[in-house]
């Protein structure tokens, strides 16, 4: 059995590399026994897309094709291949997940009221679908094309005694005059220097969520920037990313530093470095830091609390998570052990708003989004917003924006 298991590790393999999504195995008692998944679900999801595998519900299909497609609620797509050694039904490869559509901000938004899910959870929702593939049906269906192409040949003896062919390599000799290499080498350090000098300038712009002198300092160094040495020489790409890995570290340290919140930090440093691994060209990986650099900056400026007390961070972290909860002073003040009184006038002092006003007024800012996708209805919106009745929601929504929640639709159609 262990050959067999080896075997099917193999098509596991073949499958993951031609695909590049996420690659399983689950035989026919539904225990995966395989597993290519360089895609992280976020822990507060795992509740929701954890068990999404299993509820394909694989080996209940009677179906004349042994290549399947899935789709489910949350709009994630998997492709699923049976493999058979002869007549016996061994289990199922699924490659997946992956979407056919662009993850907007409407789409989430219908994901996440389809599914009962917290609205506070948005913004996670969007970084791990940003994480996962994102293909055309044309893909989809060459990938199905190869699943069902290699499940259609195996046999156990497949992979008996594969052989490799041997690779030589030559490397022509040559020698440098010293006077040349001691300038060469003068020429690298002074690079290496500015280089760092940068860097430094780039996670300051981060921390300081300065977006306008990020860009400035990437315009000014545009010839230095990305121009690293190779740790793997003989390996360009291999370098580049463990480069990349480094630089999203950094990044989500000066983030730290500049006030963001662990839960938004996880959530962008685990996609980020999934799409490093993901990428396939030195191109890709250099879009790909330069739209990193940029989240992490941006991210700082709208969600950094670094100029409030801890109390006041903790009270304002709380509300922005629990948006569609309670959020009356005195829950507030049990679930932070805080005083009432001395939450009140703290919040006051520091934020110029008392309690109520800042949970509506970032309540009505989130409806806002939420009012432009006309699929989900005003009356689940206010509930998503964490509005029990939706005649108070439009009274709310009227006396902050100076308009009904109606209206403000209409007039964004």
């Amino acid at each position: 059995m262990s050959g067999i298991t080896d075997e099917i590790d193999q098509l596991c393999k073949f499958a993951f590399n031609f695909s590049t999504m996420d690659t399983l195995f689950i035989d026919e008692m539904s225990n995966i026994q395989q597993a290519y998944c360089p895609t992280k679900i976020p822990e507060p999801l795992k509740p929701y897309f954890s068990g999404t595998i299993h509820k394909l519900h694989l080996h209940e299909l009677a179906s004349e094709y042994h290549v399947l497609f899935h789709s489910n609620s949350y709009r994630l797509n998997f492709i699923s291949a049976k493999v058979y050694d002869d007549i016996h039904y061994l289990g199922s490869i699924i490659v997946g997940p992956y979407l056919l559509e662009e993850p907007t901000i409407s789409m989430i938004e219908s994901v996440i009221s389809y599914n009962k899910m917290a609205i506070a959870l948005k913004t996670i929702v969007k970084q791990y679908y940003l994480s996962l593939p994102l293909i055309n049906t044309y893909k989809a269906k060459t990938t199905a094309e190869f699943l069902s192409y290699m499940v259609s040949t195996f046999h156990s003896h497949c992979f008996d005694n594969p052989k490799i062919g041997n690779l030589t390599y030559f490397q022509p000799e040559y020698s440098v005059a010293s006077d040349t290499i001691k300038q060469n080498t003068e020429q690298a350090m002074e690079v290496v220097e500015k280089i760092y000098r940068i860097e430094n300038a780039l996670l300051h712009a981060v921390e300081s969520g300065n977006r306008e002198l990020f860009e400035k300092t990437v315009k000014e160094n545009d010839l230095l920037i990305g121009k690293t040495l190779d740790r793997i020489p003989n390996d360009p790409l291999r370098s580049k990313k463990n480069s990349c890995f480094v630089l999203n570290t950094l990044l989500r340290k000066g983030a730290e530093k500049g006030g963001l919140h662990p839960i938004y930090l996880d959530s962008i440093s685990s996609k980020y470095a999934v799409q490093i691994e993901k990428c396939a060209s030195i191109q890709q990986i250099s879009d790909l830091v330069q739209a990193m650099q940029l989240d992490y900056c941006d991210a700082v400026k709208k969600l950094s609390l670094k100029n409030y007390s801890s109390p006041i961070r903790k009270a304002i972290e709380f509300i922005r998570i629990n948006l569609n909860q309670d959020l009356s002073l005195d829950s507030i003040s049990v679930a932070l052990h805080l005083s009432p009184s001395e939450l009140s006038r703290q919040f006051k002092k520091e934020t110029g708003e008392n309690i109520s006003d800042y949970v509506n007024k970032r309540r009505i800012n989130e409806a806002l989004y939420l009012l432009e996708n006309e699929s989900i209805s005003i009356t689940d919106v206010s509930y998503m917003v964490g509005f029990n009745d939706v005649n108070y929601f439009t009274k709310v929504f009227k006396k902050i924006k100076g308009m009904t929640p109606s209206r403000y639709r209409r007039s964004q159609s």
